[in-house]
């Protein structure tokens, strides 16, 4: 099972190795979405997110740094 640091790591490496821009336009249209209208697998994601108590989330400052 992955941790939700692994998720997001994997959906950051799909994500930057698309080419595909009709993919990412898609993508893209996603952020204007609202909770109901969301793919209920990221709706999951973001409930496991919220759930994470601040003291274990891991700061990201750089996609550099999350794929060191």
């Amino acid at each position: 099972m992955m941790t939700l640091e692994q998720k997001k790591i994997s959906l950051i490496n799909w994500i930057a190795n698309l080419e595909d821009e009709l993919v990412l336009d898609q993508i893209a249209g996603i952020q204007k979405l609202s909770l109901d209208n969301l793919p209920d697998a990221i709706v999951q994601l973001l409930k496991i997110a919220e759930a994470e108590p601040d003291n274990s989330l891991t700061v990201h400052t750089s996609v550099r740094d999350i794929l060191k």
